[in-house]
This record gives C-alpha cells, sequence and structure tokens, in this order.
C-alpha cells in the first residue's frame, strides 16, 4: 500500500516546484452537482446495461449494453479518481479509466449501425479494423512514461479548498489523434441513426432524435472541458455528461420502445425483398450487362452472381433478346429440364428521367403451366374421350338387344365382346384419371422416400406381364442398387413399357427395356417392336398443349410427360430404323451412401 504523501512533498519530488498559483477555484455547489451527475451516471448504466443484456438477442442490444457498461466505468473511476488522496492510486484510476474512454466510442458506433441496419459495418473483421487505433492508445496509456505519446506531463492541482484534487495533463501528439476519431465515431453513429429515422414512422424518429441528443451530450461536454484545459486545470465534465445520454436511453427504453422493435429502413428493406424473392431478377445497364442478380437469379441460371455480372443478357439468356423483350413468355434451361417463365422487363431511371439500365423479372409458371395442360388434356378427355366411348356403349348395347330380339344370338355374343372391349377402355381412362389426380397432388421431389430404380424398373416390368400375358418384356440391364429415385418413376416405366405391348398388333410384342447410370443421370431406353407412336400424339405432346385440331388420343403420354417433369428429367422419342420407337428418359436420380 502506498502511504499518503503530504501535498508540498508531492509538489517538489513529483512535479519538481509548486503548483499552489494554480490552485483551481469552482464553486461548490457545481462540483457537488458534477458528482452528483457521475453517480446518477453509473446508477443508470446499471440499468440500462441490465436491460440490454435480458434483451441481448436484439440487434444493437450488445452495442447499447457495452456502452451503458463502458460510460459507467468512466464515471465511477472518474468519481473514484476526483475523491482519492493518494496519488499513486490516482493515477491508477485514471489509467483504468481509459478502457472506457476508448470503448464507449467504438460501442456507440456498434450500437447505430446495428440500430440501422448497416450489418456489414459491425461484422466481426469491422470492429477489428476500427478497434486498431483505439487498442494502440490503450497501450500507449499503460507505457506512456516510455514514449509520452499520450501526455508529456501531469500536474495534481487541488480545488474546493483542496478537497478534491484534480489531474492536468499536458497531452501528446496520439491523444488528439485518438480525440479525433472517437469524435467521429461518436458523429458517424449519430448520422446514421438520424438518416435512417427520417423516412420512418414518428415512434422510431423520436427513438433516433432521443437517442442523438442524449448521446451527444458526452461529446459536448468533453468538447467544452477540452476548450477549458488551454486556459488551465478543468474538472472533466464528459462522466457527468455520460448521465444526459443514460437518461436518453432510458426514456427511449420506456416511452418508445428501443430495442422491442427495430426500425427497417428503405434500403434494407428493398434490398431483403429483391434478394429473398421467389421471382428471379437480373438487372442490366443500358447495354443489356448483367450488372446484378438475386438468389433465385443465380439459382435458376445454374451459375454464381460473380460470374454472370458483366456478361450480355443474350449469353445469360438464349432466349431472350433485347430487340423482343416484350415476349411473355421465355425458356430458361434448369439442369438438364425445362422451366417456364414469364417475364416483365422494365427500365429504371435516375433523377433526371435518363435511363440507367433494365430490370428482369423472371416469374416461374411451370406448375401453372402444367395446371393447364392437365386441364386442358381432362377437358378433352371428358368432352371427347368419354363421350365417344359412352356413345358406342349405347350403340353396340342397342345392337346386342336388338340381336337377342332378332334371335341373332351370335351376332349379340360379337357385339357383346365389342362392348366389353370398350367398357375397359372406359375403365382404363379411369384408372389414368385416377394417377393424374395422384400426380397434381405430388411434386415427385419432395420430402419422399426414396427407392431403388432397379426395383421399381422391375415392378412395372411385372406389373405388365401380369396384364398382358403374352407380351415379351425384356430387363436388358438395370442399374446398380444404390441408384435411387423417387416411387414416381414406377408408373413412368409401366406407363411406356404398357404403350409398346398395348398398341403392338403382333401376338408376341417385345418390349426391352436398359437403364443405366450415365454422368449423373438415371439414363432408361424402352425399345419396342411396334408400328410406332403416331406423329400427331407426339405433336400435341411437343407443343407443350392441346388443340382442338391437335391433341393426344389418351392420358397415357401425358402422364409419362408430367411425371417426368415432377422428376426433373427429360424424355425423347425415336422412330426406330427398323421400326417401332425408341423412348429415352433421364432422370435426376441419386446415388444412395
Amino acid at each position: 500500500m502506498t502511504p499518503n504523501i503530504e501535498w508540498r512533498a508531492v509538489e517538489q519530488l513529483v512535479f519538481g516546484g509548486a503548483v499552489g498559483p494554480q490552485l483551481l477555484t469552482q464553486p461548490v455547489s457545481l462540483v457537488v452537482i458534477i458528482i452528483g451527475l457521475m453517480v446518477t451516471s453509473g446508477v443508470v448504466s446499471g440499468y440500462v446495461a441490465l436491460f440490454a443484456w435480458q434483451r441481448r438477442s436484439m440487434p444493437g442490444a450488445i452495442g447499447l449494453g457495452v456502452l451503458a457498461l463502458a460510460s459507467g466505468w468512466w464515471s465511477s473511476g472518474y468519481l473514484l479518481e476526483l475523491i482519492v488522496a493518494d496519488v499513486t492510486l490516482k493515477l491508477t484510476l485514471a489509467d483504468l479509466q481509459w478502457v472506457g474512454v476508448l470503448v464507449a466510442p467504438i460501442a456507440w458506433f456498434f450500437f447505430a449501425f446495428s440500430y440501422a441496419g448497416r450489418d456489414r459495418f459491425t461484422a466481426r473483421p469491422s470492429l477489428c479494423v476500427l478497434s486498431v487505433l483505439p487498442v494502440i492508445g490503450l497501450v500507449a496509456v499503460w507505457t506512456n512514461s516510455i514514449h509520452h505519446l499520450m501526455w508529456t506531463s501531469v500536474t495534481v492541482v487541488p480545488a474546493v479548498g483542496r478537497a478534491i484534487t484534480i489531474l492536468q495533463m499536458e497531452w501528446g501528439p496520439l491523444y488528439w489523434i485518438v480525440l479525433g476519431y472517437s469524435y467521429l465515431l461518436w458523429l458517424a453513429g449519430a448520422v446514421v441513426i438520424l438518416r435512417t429515422a427520417l423516412d420512418m414512422p414518428d415512434i422510431y424518429r423520436l427513438q433516433a432524435t432521443t437517442l442523438v441528443l442524449g448521446t451527444l451530450m458526452p461529446v459536448l461536454g468533453n468538447f467544452a472541458t477540452t476548450l477549458l484545459e488551454l486556459y488551465g486545470a478543468a474538472i472533466d465534465m464528459t462522466p457527468a455528461a455520460f448521465t444526459f445520454a443514460g437518461l436518453a436511453c432510458t426514456v427511449a427504453i420506456s416511452r418508445y420502445e428501443l430495442l422491442e422493435s427495430r426500425p427497417v429502413p428503405r434500403w434494407v428493406a428493398r434490398e431483403r425483398v429483391v434478394e429473398t424473392m421467389a421471382d428471379a431478377v437480373v438487372v442490366t445497364d443500358t447495354k443489356w450487362r448483367v450488372t446484378d442478380v438475386n438468389r433465385a437469379a443465380a439459382r435458376v441460371l445454374n451459375d454464381t452472381a460473380d460470374e454472370l455480372k458483366g456478361r450480355p443478357v443474350g449469353d445469360v439468356i438464349d432466349e431472350f433478346s433485347p430487340d423482343q423483350r416484350d415476349t411473355d413468355q421465355v425458356t430458361v434451361r434448369l439442369g438438364s429440364s425445362q422451366r417456364y417463365f414469364e417475364l416483365r422487363t422494365s427500365a429504371f431511371c435516375d433523377h433526371h428521367g435518363r435511363d440507367i439500365g433494365h430490370a428482369l423479372v423472371f416469374r416461374d409458371v411451370t406448375d401453372r403451366r402444367l395446371n393447364l395442360q392437365q386441364l386442358e388434356v381432362m377437358n378433352r378427355v371428358l368432352r371427347h374421350n368419354l363421350r365417344t366411348e359412352a356413345n358406342l356403349l349405347e350403340g353396340y348395347a342397342n345392337l346386342v338387344l336388338d340381336d337377342i330380339d332378332g334371335g341373332e344370338f351370335d351376332h349379340a355374343r360379337d357385339h357383346a365382346k365389342t362392348l366389353q372391349d370398350h367398357a375397359k377402355t372406359l375403365v382404363n381412362i379411369s384408372q389414368k384419371a385416377r394417377k393424374l389426380g395422384v400426380t397434381r397432388g405430388s411434386d415427385g421431389n419432395g420430402d419422399v422416400q426414396l427407392h431403388p430404380a432397379a426395383v421399381q424398373i422391375r415392378a412395372a416390368a411385372d406389373a405388365v406381364r401380369t396384364d398382358f400375358t403374352c407380351a415379351n418384356v425384356r430387363l436388358v440391364e438395370l442399374p446398380d442398387r444404390d441408384v435411387v429415385c423417387a416411387p414416381t418413376l414406377e408408373p413412368i416405366v409401366r406407363e411406356l413399357v404398357e404403350n409398346g405391348v398395348q398398341h403392338n398388333g403382333s401376338s408376341t410384342p417385345v418390349v426391352s427395356v436398359t437403364a443405366g447410370w450415365e454422368d449423373d443421370e438415371l439414363v432408361i431406353r424402352i425399345e419396342d417392336d411396334g408400328p410406332g407412336i403416331n406423329a400427331s400424339e407426339l405433336a400435341a405432346i411437343d407443343a407443350h398443349g392441346e388443340t382442338q385440331l391437335r391433341h393426344a388420343s389418351g392420358l397415357g403420354l401425358w402422364l409419362v410427360k408430367w411425371g417426368v417433369d415432377q422428376l426433373g428429367g427429360t424424355v425423347v422419342f425415336h422412330r426406330r430404323e427398323e421400326g417401332g420407337t425408341e423412348v429415352v428418359l433421364r432422370i435426376q436420380a441419386v446415388r444412395a451412401e
């Protein structure tokens, strides 16, 4: 413990001369008020720090809490510095206060920028950069006796009849650099809060005004102290002024819901909305070069934003041309499948009305297009196929009755057999319509259990062999059991194999199935030796829709196409030179680990 030293001895031994002429004369009432404010600052800072800690998950809460702790540390430390008589302890307290002195501006900056939604400035790398100079300053304070960069000399000056004593510093060059840097941090925080609140509702404007006015008081107090020190020793008014900052935070907390609700700046809201929206957005300059894309666009175009930027939009989207930007719909490849997008193009201007770029918004309408296709097909089935079959049933039923009445039992038997065939056709249509209902209710790629592709292909072949005992269904090659796919694959393969058997006039129709893993895809080839699929059937499928003059005769091929689309694959039909059809499926499957 350092013993107390007589004042005159301090004058001679520590400072090398008398300081009596430099006595600081302050009214006792003023000093009492300043000390009272310091005590109040410590209490209020503790309340704000506790409040911020309880809401530490809220944006800005950590910065506010650290600011409260730093101001409370500074105020309490300075109060003890004033009242202690031991010189060594007084100097130690002065050095410890610098932790609060240097942390407070950074904490205010962190709180303000978090409050304003400018999160990139509050990330760890940014904070590390901002803290470099304060850390240098703190090290310089604790090693000042070596280099004297923070202060060149210190004098102990009594005040209020020597009831308290003040340390008067002759500041060094580094102090002024640190002081200016601290002012910049306080000013930056105040500006960003005010700019954020200008176009916000009243409660946020009141929050911002209260915070800025309150937290600028310590800056004004420090500035006033700095001016007074040019003429001699002065009590530092900054710690006392922190009382007003604490009270401002308390008012903002109790009256204006500080930390309970956070203003969302207009630029942040717009940026987040564009970045997270489901529609793909591509921004170009006036030369139609890509300048920015959102996440959805990068995902759809299967490339990173950095790779897309700077490229002509025609190179990025093959089907789009600036000369044809009024096109209602554009097709963009996504992997090996196709997605359909409704395109809206708009130009945007600067404040003088001059064009500075374009925004291309692509809305995925694949599901809507699929629903329209399914409605068109079902409408055709109800309007054409079912009505035709019903009319045939009615006609042949009348023929059967007429044959029975006329005693023509052989003819009646023949007509009944035809009647039975058309009834089976109706049952087949109803079964495929039921499959369509299942298809509409499942996306085929959702959270479903994946099954080995080989098992599904084998099950499809076995089902066709059961229904058509005369058919020769050959499984030439199957993939390994670790190749798995959604269960939608089985009805697709079954439909294609059944189609190859059903429309084959041979007494023993032959259908071959070959499947394997190629280029990270499941490739299935189904070949038959029949007459081949009618060109009009494929025309409707390839045209992505039906019309009065062009439609497929049934539901089978449509079920195949929709199922493959849901699996993220493609289906291609080829006529074989030796007769029949080859169907090639490319499916997005995976290998099980």
